[in-house]
């Protein structure tokens, strides 16, 4: 009767995305050229890098949640959608680390600025993955719905803060202009209240990492 009972594979371990590596490694390098130049300035002090400094993390969220979810959304559907969009995010992040952290040597950002701003950046590859996990799960136009979220969620809050001339915090509700702002604080301390904000964030990844997992099952059952 055992014997006769079908055993079940365990599936492989998903490889790193090398490919991904690749396109995010020169985008990290086209973005540091252009911020910082090929040249160090006359004068290299934390008040010329900074800028700098302030260009490339903005540079790196468009690139986060703009390139690298049109690249997803426009390729062929993953045989294991939420375990690729998963591994994408931790390729991501360790990326992240090896460039934000060294920062601090030609920034004036202390250590609780610094460590605002990754804790966002993780959140917000986060979100940008469970987005990806959900349309790439499905099938249709949903893709395109998805990749339109983002883009609305990118440039829509700082539009409409600048031409209605809204409060700051409807501005930081845009990565974008919410990276700006961090980056350009300086030495301070972030004001109080600024750690509300990751909460928030994090609370909508988990939902939409929470949605995404029942999209799995279709995708998987027709590629076994």
């Amino acid at each position: 009767m055992l014997d006769r009972m079908p055993l079940e594979c365990p599936r492989p371990p998903l490889p790193i995305p090398r490919g991904l590596v690749f396109v995010a490694s020169g985008w990290i390098t086209v973005s540091w050229i252009f911020a910082m130049g090929l040249e160090p300035p006359l004068q290299p002090s934390s008040s010329v890098y900074t800028p700098a400094a302030r260009m490339l993390l903005c540079s790196l969220v468009i690139g986060g949640m703009v390139g690298w979810p049109l690249v997803r959304l426009c390729s062929a559907i993953p045989r294991r959608p939420i375990a690729s969009a998963l591994m994408d995010v931790v390729t991501l992040t360790a990326l992240l680390q090896v460039l934000l952290w060294p920062l601090r040597l030609v920034t004036s950002w202390p250590i609780a600025r610094t460590l605002l701003i990754d804790v966002h950046g993780i959140i917000w590859l986060l979100i940008t993955g469970g987005v990806i996990a959900i349309a790439t799960a499905k099938e249709g136009a949903i893709r395109i719905w998805m990749m339109l979220l983002l883009l609305t969620w990118l440039g829509f809050p700082p539009l409409l803060s600048n031409t209605f001339e809204l409060p700051l915090i409807v501005a930081k509700l845009s990565p974008l202009s919410h990276i700006w702002l961090l980056a350009s604080g300086g030495p301070g301390a972030p004001p109080p209240g600024a750690w509300q904000f990751p909460i928030v964030e994090l609370a909508i990844a988990m939902v939409l990492w929470w949605v995404a997992f029942p999209a799995r099952t279709p995708v998987e059952v027709a590629n076994p």
